[in-house]
């Protein structure tokens, strides 16, 4: 055999096997939606899976109500924080997330005056240890904040946007992995921020509302929060 029918064999060998090895791949996956949890703050009594603080020392029942704007959780800002280490949360509404893969959403009213106003969402493990998205007044301008703190480490990355008393925030955690979203009418989702990896034993999703620098009481709005069970499932061939 010439050494030239001798590399068009071999050749012919190594496509047969590449062949047979896609043939042979394994099975594929896709992500869909499992359970959903929503609560739509229509009763006037507080349920029972929200905790409220965290601790009792954060509680100040008279700066949040479910009567005076029905249909709402309304959350009064107040001086509070979890930035770095002046981890003082107040009225932070924590909710135990069963699910290894979610997402998390909600609808917010809130007009931000002053610097660092703010209302959002917490992906939380720990005061030192979380995520966070909020619609934020921050150095002179409208925006939203993505963040993601690390050992009491904060990194932030801010958008500016047009001036707008509702938003829609939306965050996912999937294989440990966060995005960031917002919609000003919560049909079309705007994706903001990197795609960090957390690794964290346990997720609280929280609705907040605080005003570190102003100190100004002004009235946050949560229309409702949903979370999203989100599954791997074997394609079918």
């Amino acid at each position: 055999m010439t050494t030239r029918k001798l590399l068009l064999l071999v050749l012919l060998i190594v496509s047969m096997l590449a062949l047979q090895g896609c043939s042979e791949s394994g099975p594929e996956y896709e992500l869909i939606t499992g359970e959903i949890f929503r609560d739509n703050f229509e009763s006037e009594v507080l349920a029972e899976h929200w905790i409220v603080g965290p601790e009792k020392e954060h509680r100040r029942d008279g700066k949040w109500s479910l009567t005076a704007n029905p249909g709402y959780l309304t959350i009064i800002t107040l001086p509070a924080d979890v930035h770095q280490t002046a981890n003082n949360p107040v009225n932070f509404f924590l909710f135990d997330v069963p699910y290894e893969n979610f997402e998390v959403s909600t609808h917010i009213l809130i007009q931000p005056e002053q610097d660092f106003e703010q209302a959002g969402l917490l992906l939380y493990d720990d005061w030192d240890n979380y995520a966070r998205l909020a619609r934020v007044h921050a150095f002179g301008s409208q925006a939203v904040e993505p963040a993601l703190e690390t050992n009491a480490a904060y990194s932030e990355w801010i958008q500016n946007i047009d001036n707008t008393p509702e938003i829609y925030l939306r965050m996912t955690k999937i294989d440990d992995q966060l995005s960031y979203y917002y919609s000003v009418e919560g049909e079309d989702w705007i994706e903001v921020g990197p795609h960090p990896y957390v690794r964290w034993e346990n997720t609280y999703a929280v609705l907040y509302a605080i005003s570190p620098v102003s100190e100004r009481e002004i009235d946050a709005l949560f229309d409702y929060i949903e979370v999203k069970e989100l599954k791997w499932v074997e394609v079918e061939k």
